[in-house]
């Protein structure tokens, strides 16, 4: 029986499905933190068994999880996965998971033909770009990246821009690149464009927050760093979430990095306002992803 308080959505979930345990998205995903932290990991991730991973989610309540999609241009260890392939796993299983489509940095041209192709499909919600940790690392607001945002626009898509020390680190760049700074001039040039930040620009959390109360139209996603308990920094995303980021804070568990059941269970003990706690699991990013029931 799933223990959550309601229904949930898993922002960052990468599932054990050819398209990422044959590459390095999964394995990179599965070892680096247990290198410096004690995640166990989940049996159905060790096992690389979706039937498992299915019933984790069902115990944990978590609905429906989002393959946030990854074209590195192999820098350092990251790796990627096809967009052709997002697209058969979530029609594959529409019960279970939605799809953000990826711009490779150095590819944006093919990447955007490729958003255009599959963006109809069904449970497509979104692009995912990661410009802080690509094989050669870019601010938000590079003008190189205009085209990816006129698109989403023009599609009526959310970006989701991962930006983390740690994945700066694991792309060969020193964490500054992951700073929120040029997330604010992105979000005021385009101001109708919403936007996620994946892994909530950690550990620049102070930063984050702020730009987030600044531009109405910016998302935080901390996912595992605020859904893992003693985790440094993520008491100012339950802060900023408590006082005024409470329709923007966005959960995630970054799955195969923790065990579902292990995050849901550190979301609810973080401290946030009880009441705003649906918002945070299901229903900011049901609204903005469009997704119903």
């Amino acid at each position: 029986m799933a223990f959550s308080i309601c229904p949930i959505i898993d922002m960052r979930l990468r599932p054990p499905i050819p398209a990422w345990t044959r590459g390095s998205v999964f394995k990179t995903a599965m070892h680096y933190p247990r290198q410096c932290l004690s995640f166990k990991g989940a049996r159905s991730a060790w096992l690389e068994s979706l039937d498992i991973l299915f019933q984790e989610m069902d115990v944990s309540g978590i609905k429906y999880g989002v393959l946030m999609g990854r074209s590195s241009s192999g820098a350092g260890s990251l790796g990627g996965v096809a967009n052709r392939e997002i697209v058969e796993a979530v029609a594959n299983y529409p019960d279970r998971f939605l799809g953000f489509l990826a711009i490779d940095m150095e590819a944006i041209g093919t990447g955007l033909g490729e958003v255009r192709e599959y963006a109809s499909a069904p449970n497509i919600k979104g692009i995912s770009i990661e410009p802080g940790s690509g094989l050669r690392p870019r601010w938000c607001d590079d003008s190189s990246l205009d085209p990816i945002y006129e698109i989403a626009l023009e599609l009526d898509l959310p970006v989701s821009i991962s930006l983390s020390g740690l994945l700066s680190a694991l792309g060969g760049h020193d964490i500054s690149w992951s700073s929120p700074i040029s997330i604010q001039r992105v979000a005021r040039k385009y101001p109708d464009l919403k936007i996620i930040v994946s892994h909530a620009a950690w550990p620049y959390a102070d930063e984050m927050v702020v730009v987030a109360l600044a531009c109405p139209n910016v998302y935080v996603s901390p996912d595992l760093y605020a859904s893992t308990a003693g985790m440094i920094c993520a008491d100012t995303y339950v802060k900023g979430a408590n006082m005024f980021l409470e329709d923007r804070t966005l959960f995630g568990t970054a799955y195969p990095v923790k065990d579902l059941q292990e995050s849901v269970r550190d979301f609810l003990n973080m401290g946030w306002r009880q009441e705003i706690i649906p918002n945070i699991l299901w229903r900011n990013a049901a609204r903005l992803l469009k997704v119903t029931g």
